[in-house]
């Protein structure tokens, strides 16, 4: 079955000597891992197009209940212009690919929670400045589309005092990205960690990120 769909580049491993095979979410069948042949070569220019987080137009050949896809057409959907030039902001590519790498699954009708994470991004690569809070506002933003929406602080910090760790919960709740909000390096890894608690929790999962170290040094 040929399906025309977009998708969010998550992450590849390398596969032979030209090989790729990539993991991408896809927003007509959720996450899907294509083997691309001969993409490593040194005549190809498109391994680019596979970058973290990129937003890919895709004509795929799927087969159901098959570990491994293949694509038959593939080109970038939006241009991103700053993700993968600024360090921070590449920093925070990689964790976010890793996060949702683990929690996604290869279901169907994926629509609203891509298209969540599409505009998301689209803005994260039009900000200029104050966007060092942005990973924390779009994992809180997207836990109403697993059914466990974060809408007050005590959810995750599991109690109502006045402290900085629920100011800024509730800040990152109620406004959008583009208004600036005040932390620092303590306060967002303190949130972060509440918060990828709160999913493994909510989700019966297990979510050990490699990439968390990285992101945390970036932003000190």
């Amino acid at each position: 079955m040929i399906v025309k769909t977009q998708g969010v580049v998550l992450n590849y491993i390398k596969y032979g000597d030209t090989s790729i095979i990539c993991k991408i979410y896809t927003k007509s069948l959720g996450l899907q891992s294509y083997i691309i042949n001969g993409i490593r070569n040194s005549k190809s220019k498109n391994i680019g197009l596979f970058q973290p987080l990129n937003i890919l137009d895709l004509v795929v050949y799927h087969k159901k209940n098959s570990g491994l896809q293949r694509i038959k057409e593939n080109k970038l959907e939006y241009p991103f212009t700053s993700l993968h030039l600024n360090m921070k902001k590449v920093s925070v590519c990689f964790f976010l690919a890793e996060f949702l790498s683990k929690i996604f699954q290869s279901d169907e009708d994926q629509g609203n929670k891509f298209n969540f994470i599409k505009d998301s991004l689209i803005i994260f690569d039009g900000l200029e400045k104050n966007y060092s809070n942005f990973h924390i506002q779009f994992l809180i933003k997207f836990s109403k589309y697993h059914g466990i929406d974060i809408i007050d602080s005590v959810q995750l910090s599991g109690n109502k005092d006045r402290n900085a760790i629920n100011t800024l919960i509730k800040e990152c709740v109620k406004n959008s990205y583009k208004v600036k909000i005040k932390s620092n390096n303590i306060l967002r890894n303190n949130v972060l960690n509440l918060i990828i608690e709160y999913y493994s929790r909510n989700l019966d999962i297990n979510i050990n990120l490699n990439s968390i170290k990285v992101l945390k040094k970036i932003f000190n």
